[in-house]
């Protein structure tokens, strides 16, 4: 008898078997079986940072250097989807920060990937929404006993139709979820959400409605997804146009997740919910929270400066950790010394790249770095802390943030 752990490697090494015949059914030559060239093998079904080749759709892990919990001890599974822009190759952007603290906390989170050419062809709403299906039914075989659809704009408009499709699911978190019907480019349709939340089936509602949404015409959809879903005697979790959120993408970046993300953790996780409006409660130190999202494993980190007669005049306050929250990202700063280099380790919430330590120079007493994206940082005292200014490639947006020393 194979225990759960044997059972969950012959389901994941069957589904790579039967994907790899289809693959050979699918793109074999029609002009003899001898002109077939062997499958290579799939060494990694669920890596992350894959290209999609031609595939419209492929699964990742969300976070690869993050351990899988597992059928047997998650929580459950979170399927991500993400939004859509055109051309714009979606399928790159990581999944929103928020989802690390849900799989720190003992969650899965995979993410369902589309070509952005595919969601070109007719109904790709329908065919994200199939998608979806498919993947929590295979999941679900898995051993998942819970499962959450996820999404962010177009993706929360998939996670809405998917629960509205099916009774499988145990929780649909939808942010700034699309209003359009028939897909990313149809007209404006601002009952679209409404008319969801009276039939979906999950368990459980986490709704993300920030104000100024300009994407679909600052509609205000909080009062009456409330209204609604009050009458339904369910919990849930609403954020709406009153909760400090901004913008088409205010809860997909790193200040939703300090201030919302062990909330949102909290009413997943919670064992029996009240019916009703589950309130999150005021953050409190953000430093757990950055060193969680940020800080690389001790084997990854580089040696930071400590010395203060080691930095540059003037730079001496750099020595440590730093962190700073600018305007939706989260941000982690430190100076790093090579023997007579001077390099800065960079993180942010923003954006997903595998370098982290950048080389750096000192001008005006200040650090400058330029990121891989020629996209400009630069620190440098402010009062007893610093200030972080980030400029972009092209000079046409500046933020700025105050630097705050981080306690260890």
């Amino acid at each position: 008898m194979l225990d759960q752990r044997g059972r969950l490697l012959v389901a994941t090494l069957n589904r790579g078997l039967v994907l790899a015949i289809l693959g050979c059914l699918l793109f074999a030559p029609a002009h003899g079986v001898g002109a077939v060239a062997a499958a290579e093998p799939v060494k990694d079904e669920f890596a992350c940072g894959q290209e999609p080749g031609n595939r419209f759709y492929w699964v990742e892990r969300a976070f690869c250097d993050l351990q899988m919990n597992g059928p047997d001890k998650a929580h459950g599974v979170i399927i991500w989807n993400h939004g859509i822009q055109g051309t714009t190759e979606q399928w790159r952007y990581p999944v929103p920060p928020t989802f690390r603290l849900l799989q720190s906390r003992g969650w899965d989170v995979i993410a369902i990937k589309r070509h952005h050419q595919g969601d070109a062809v007719a109904n790709p709403l329908w065919r994200a929404v199939q998608r979806t299906l498919e993947e929590a039914k295979t999941q679900s075989k898995l051993g998942y006993h819970r499962i959450v659809a996820a999404g962010q704009s177009f993706g929360g408009y998939i996670s809405l139709e998917a629960v509205d499709t099916s009774p499988d699911f145990f929780a649909v978190v939808a942010m700034a979820p699309g209003v359009r019907a028939h897909g990313a480019s149809g007209r404006l349709d601002a009952a679209v959400t409404d008319r969801i939340l009276q039939r979906a089936k999950p368990h459980r509602f986490v709704l993300v409605f920030p104000k100024d949404d300009a994407q679909f015409g600052n509609l205000v959809r909080g009062e009456s997804a409330n209204r609604i879903l009050a009458q339904r005697m369910l919990p849930y979790l609403l954020l709406d146009e009153t909760s400090d959120l901004t913008g088409h993408g205010g809860g997909a970046g790193g200040w939703f997740a300090f201030r919302y993300g062990l909330c949102l953790a909290d009413f997943l996780s919670a064992p029996e919910p009240a019916t009703g409006r589950f309130m999150c409660q005021p953050s409190g130190d953000p430093w757990p929270l950055v060193r969680e999202l940020l800080l690389p494993a001790s084997a990854d980190r580089p040696a930071i400066a400590t010395d203060p007669a080691g930095l540059p005049a003037g730079l001496g306050r750099f020595t440590g950790l730093w962190f700073a929250l600018v305007e939706k990202s989260v941000i982690l700063f430190a100076v790093v010394p090579e023997g007579q280099k001077l390099r800065a380790l960079y993180r942010s919430s923003s954006f997903s790249r595998t370098e982290s330590v950048f080389d750096a120079a000192v001008r005006d007493g200040r650090i400058h770095v330029t990121l891989p994206q020629k996209d400009r940082i630069t620190v440098g005292p402010d009062a007893d802390a610093g200030l972080i200014m980030w400029t972009s490639s092209d000079g046409s947006r500046v933020l700025k943030g105050k630097l705050l020393r981080a306690p260890e």
